[in-house]
């Protein structure tokens, strides 16, 4: 069994319109895949149905084992984590310590317990000298990092990042990242939901989306090489990419060796 295990998933806001239809993926403890589609193809859907914060119309999750239902909702939870795009809509502290500490007191961790997640969280994503800051006075870089650190400190094995560098600078994006890759070799299970395709070439597996539906998934470096699919998906492959398949065949393979690897530096 996978660790994580969605079979036949259907969602739908109204009878009109279905926004996933049968949905099937497994996941393996530590992968890192990445979910692409254009804007309403259904991978933020995906993800609130992964996290139990919508309710699916058919079909099945199953995380480590439990089945995710009313019943099972904390404990699927325990395991999972979200960052979403918009870093404002998860603070509920009136400053980072007390916004580190709320997912803690809905577990019931002991206080001296959860001052030393605090400090120790908050140390591990560059955070530890603002913890008696209000949220609003953070850029939007370090609200991610403090929504992290939240999750982080409830212990979760899971971590959904949302479109979470949407709203970014290059620069804050580029950390985000970064810290993101420090989850993935410390062990953490990564579902990346992006629509830009430079940031999906860190993770390991690709997952396309086209209107509710899986167009594709597999490996990153089998897909990439089939630019149909991004083309049929509405995405577009860097443009290093785009020019290395281009050169295969044509006597220029050292060159579109350099271009296809140097893609997949992480």
């Amino acid at each position: 069994m996978s660790y994580i295990e969605i079979k036949d998933l259907s969602f739908s806001y109204t009878k009109k319109r279905q926004i996933l239809k049968n949905i099937g993926i497994n996941i393996e403890k530590g992968e890192w895949i990445a979910i692409l589609g254009h804007n309403g193809s259904g991978k933020s859907t995906l993800a609130k149905t992964i996290v139990g914060l919508l309710e699916p119309g058919a079909g099945s999750i199953t995380v480590d084992g439990i089945k995710l239902d009313q019943d099972t909702l904390q404990s699927v939870r325990r395991k999972i984590g979200i960052v979403f795009q918009n870093p404002d809509n998860q603070f509920v502290g009136v400053t980072v310590r007390d916004d580190i500490a709320f997912g803690m007191e809905n577990l019931c961790v002991p206080k001296a317990e959860m001052l030393e997640r605090i400090e120790y969280f908050a140390t591990k994503v560059g955070m530890e000298k603002f913890l008696d800051k209000e949220p609003a006075s953070l850029s939007g870089g370090q609200k991610q990092r403090v929504a992290i650190a939240g999750i982080l400190a409830m212990q979760t094995e899971i971590m959904i990042f949302d479109e979470a560098t949407s709203m970014l600078d290059p620069y804050a994006r580029g950390d985000l990242m970064e810290h993101i890759k420090k989850l993935h070799n410390e062990g953490l299970t990564i579902i990346m939901i992006t629509h830009e395709i430079e940031e999906a070439l860190l993770a390991d597996r690709l997952v396309i989306m086209k209107d509710g539906a899986i167009f594709a998934d597999g490996p990153k470096e089998e897909l990439l090489k089939k630019p149909d699919l991004f083309q049929g998906s509405a995405l577009e492959l860097p443009f290093s990419l785009r020019l290395a398949n281009q050169l295969t065949g044509a006597g220029f393979e050292e060159v579109r060796g350099y271009l296809w690897e140097s893609a997949f530096r992480k």
